[in-house]
């Protein structure tokens, strides 16, 4: 076992003994194992009793005190026989039910809301579904929401990798040595301006990677709107601001000491805040926008929804407003988009005493870019969107939606 593997254990079985749980992956009477030992795995594994299997996710990069829902576990059973999951305290499973794949993680579907239940057991609420290895497998895995790895990022890169207006290069290293893709798309040889996007300042927020993906693929596409991205502007986007987080299954929100996205600060204390931070110094004059994808919390108001979240500076809130009513007019996507979601500063969460931690990415790319035509970060909802099943397809979609109307946004700024 790798020194790193053996820390990974060692702070999961830690975890469990602070939650009263056993460990990562126990079995009983060898035929029921749950783990999170692949690549954006997350899961602390109680008792297992017969057919029923208690688990919680895993806060082991988390501040103390603070709570969030990110999971995904491998069941290996024998195949039908029916798991059933169960979750205590707290509800970590989203609007549409957990996401399971049946091919290692490759694709991914909702089982649906209907499949969740709901019960007091021993006087402590309780939320439950049944996990069944489907028939002809080894195994199966269930997730908190669809994960989006650097093995999906590989997937688009082999698309397209004979397309010339495609360049993948490094960012940097991660702490933990691990390549930091920055991807360049569009025209890449004297631009009229450029574009920053970023998602996964928050490791778990998986759907906000599949919107990145689909703006790509539209600044890529062979039609009007790709030969239009390709002739006039190019897009600089880095998928994994957190890529240790992102490959190793951490929450990202709420991170000791600080989050990647409280730490545009004068000293920054990971690398690719860092990195991102020299990249945009130098090319200030030259950005006409810079957008942070993000996904919010699991349900409730704001949650349900794509929305902006909205700038303290009037200027800067102004072209927001704008660039909203624009992507409400131009979206052909399945995910549909209000101009007046925009999460004004002031409202709900959206106050001064959230960035108390540290400066977020949208207040630095305020200053770093006053030239810019639009600043902003968008929310995406994890499952559902006013109605509307967000999954990898709808939030590539929506990603073309944005390319579509930030082009227009862009026309009129020159």
């Amino acid at each position: 076992m790798n020194t790193e593997r053996r820390q990974f254990l060692n702070r999961v079985t830690a975890t469990a003994a602070g939650l009263g749980l056993s460990g990562v992956a126990p079995a009983a009477d060898g035929d029921v194992r749950i783990d999170a030992d692949f690549l954006g795995g997350n899961v602390v594994v109680g008792k297992i009793d017969g057919t029923t299997v208690h688990i919680a996710p895993d806060l082991r990069d988390t501040q103390k005190g603070q709570w969030w829902f990110y999971w995904c576990f491998r069941l290996r059973a024998p195949a039908g026989k029916a798991i059933r999951v169960v979750f205590t305290d707290r509800n970590p499973i989203g609007v549409r039910g957990p996401a399971v794949s049946e091919d290692g993680g490759k694709t991914w579907a909702w089982l649906g809301a209907k499949a969740v239940r709901s019960a007091k057991t021993n006087g402590k609420e309780e939320w439950s579904f049944d996990a069944r290895v489907p028939e002809g497998k080894e195994e199966v895995r269930y997730a908190f929401c669809i994960p989006y790895l650097e093995s999906h990022l590989t997937t688009f890169r082999t698309q397209f990798k004979d397309h010339p207006a495609l360049k993948v290069e490094e960012l940097c290293k991660s702490r933990k040595g691990r390549s930091v893709e920055l991807v360049r798309a569009g025209c890449l040889v004297k631009p009229r301006g450029s574009v920053i996007l970023t998602s996964r300042h928050h490791a778990c927020e998986t759907m906000a990677t599949y919107a990145m993906e689909g703006l790509l693929r539209a600044v890529l596409g062979d039609d009007d709107l790709g030969r239009r991205w390709r002739a006039n502007w190019e897009v600089l986007a880095i998928p994994f601001m957190d890529k240790d987080g992102v490959e190793a299954g951490d929450q990202g929100k709420n991170r000791a000491p600080h989050d990647h996205n409280r730490d545009y600060n004068e000293k920054p204390i990971y690398p690719e805040v860092a990195a991102l931070m020299k990249l945009g110094t130098g090319m200030a004059k030259q950005v006409r926008a810079a957008i942070d994808l993000h996904c919010p919390y699991i349900s409730g108001e704001w949650n349900d929804r794509v929305y902006l979240v909205g700038s303290s500076d009037e200027t800067v809130a102004g072209r927001q407003r704008a660039f909203a009513k624009v992507l409400e007019r131009v979206q052909a996507g399945p995910i549909k988009f209000r101009a007046r979601d925009c999460l004004e500063f002031g409202t709900a969460w959206n106050t001064k005493n959230n960035i108390t931690q540290g400066r977020p990415s949208s207040n630095w790319a305020t200053e770093a870019f006053p030239d810019a035509q639009l600043v902003t970060t968008i929310e995406i909802a994890y499952a559902d969107a006013l109605g509307q099943e967000v999954n990898a397809d709808s939030a590539r979609a929506l990603g073309r939606d944005l390319a579509a109307s930030l082009a227009e946004v862009l026309t009129g700024k020159e």
